[in-house]
Parts: structure tokens; C-alpha cells; sequence
């Protein structure tokens, strides 16, 4: 069984930066090179960035926390985070509805409908990850690897959007790549915890909600989703 002091807690903060110098990577040229007056811009978009920044920032700065015995920062961070994750939550929500509502007209609806599937089932995904590692907040194992969770369903936004820009590939291109690159990632951490003999079910959960959310991305044109879809665009946007 693996305790709190065999954890790499300073690793795994840098595992945390990598994906924030991917999220930054993919973010420049389409939001930060435009500081300070980012014009163009609209309320919702900054509200998003501050709160997937700010959580970026729990992510890194609470392993750290622990590693040095700061735990009262540790717990205040971890109630804050109360706010800090709905609000995450609302954000998406809120960029997907902008997008969905942009005037388009050139776009067809089922394009508009099969956009919904790159947003709303991460979303869902990152509520439910973040619910798991709270009702397991008192178990370490379980709770670190569902946080970690998190930061992977993160990776997407900024990496697909960097290859976008970059490279000149397409969305559809770009999301399947970052999606069996997390996909991967996840399924490493499970075999080297199926290895080490340590528990196995949080990156299983991880790896079958990314799976989960690819299915719905694949599969946006079908009929289920179609018809999924805008009923939730009518319901909510």
C-alpha cells in the first residue's frame, strides 16, 4: 500500500507544470499575447481563464504544500476549492453556450450540435472527478490520483489548440490526438499502479470517463448525439 510519505509529491507538481506550459503553450497566441487590454475579448472568456489558471495553481502549489508540512494552507486551499471548482464548472458551461450561440451562419446545425460534444461531456467529466477526490479527501491514494484526474482532462484545451495554430491541423485531428495522448497517459499510470500492486480503481474510473468523452466526440454526428444535443441546446442555451 502506498502512504503519504513514499509520494512524490515535488514530481508530481512538475507533472502539474508540464501541463500548465501546454495549457499556456496553446493559449498564447489566441488570448495571452493580447494582454493587458485583451481586446475582443468578453467577460465569459476571462472569467474561464482565471478560473482554469487558478486552478492550475491549486494543482501545483498543493503537493508542495504537503511536502513541506504546511498542512493548515494545505486544508484552506482544499475548502477553497469548494468555489473554485463549480465556478470551473460554470466557466465551461458558459464558453460552450457562447460558441454554440456565435453567428455562424455558414456552419450547418448538426456542426453546431457536434461542437457541444468537445465541452459539456468534459465538463461533466472534470465534476465528477473533482466529486471523487473530495469524497475521498481522507484517502490519500485515491484522492491525489483523482485530482491528478483533473489536471488531464485540462491537457486537451491547450494542446489540441496549439496543434491547431502550430501546425495547421484540423479540430477533429487535433482533439483525437490530445485525446489518445491523455487516453495514454492515463492507461500508463494504471499499469505502473497494477505493477506496484497499489490501487487500481481511480485511474480505471479516470481512463473510462476520458474513453467516455472520446466516444461522445467520435460519435458526435450520430443520431443519439444529435438529438441529445439539441435538446440540451434548447434546455440550456
Amino acid at each position: 500500500m502506498e502512504n503519504a510519505q513514499s509520494i512524490p509529491y515535488g514530481r508530481i507538481s512538475l507533472f502539474f507544470v508540464l501541463i500548465l506550459a501546454l495549457v499556456t503553450w496553446g493559449f498564447y497566441k489566441t488570448y495571452l499575447i493580447f494582454f493587458p487590454s485583451f481586446t475582443g475579448f468578453n467577460n465569459v472568456q476571462h472569467f474561464h481563464g482565471a478560473m482554469m489558471m487558478t486552478w492550475m495553481a491549486f494543482l501545483i502549489i498543493q503537493p508542495l504544500l504537503i511536502r513541506s508540512g504546511k498542512m493548515n494552507i494545505h486544508r484552506w486551499i482544499g475548502k477553497f476549492s469548494y468555489v473554485i471548482a463549480p465556478l470551473l464548472v460554470v466557466s465551461i458551461f458558459l464558453v460552450s453556450r457562447m460558441v454554440y450561440q456565435r453567428p455562424l451562419p455558414a456552419m450547418p446545425a448538426e456542426e453546431r450540435i457536434g461542437l457541444i460534444a468537445l465541452s459539456i461531456p468534459g465538463m461533466i467529466a472534470f465534476a465528477v472527478l473533482y466529486l471523487l477526490a473530495i469524497i475521498n479527501r481522507k484517502d490519500t491514494t485515491k484522492h491525489l490520483r483523482y485530482m491528478i484526474g483533473t489536471s488531464l482532462l485540462l491537457v486537451g484545451p491547450g494542446l489540441g489548440r496549439a496543434l491547431i495554430i502550430y501546425y495547421n491541423m484540423s479540430l477533429n485531428d487535433a482533439v483525437n490526438i490530445t485525446n489518445y495522448l491523455v487516453m495514454g497517459i492515463a492507461a500508463g499510470l494504471l499499469i505502473n499502479d497494477l505493477i506496484k500492486r497499489r490501487t487500481y480503481v481511480p485511474y480505471t474510473v479516470i481512463l473510462i470517463t476520458i474513453l467516455l468523452t472520446h466516444f461522445v466526440w467520435h460519435y458526435r454526428y450520430s443520431a443519439i448525439w444529435q438529438n441529445a444535443g439539441e435538446n440540451f441546446a434548447k434546455s440550456f442555451f
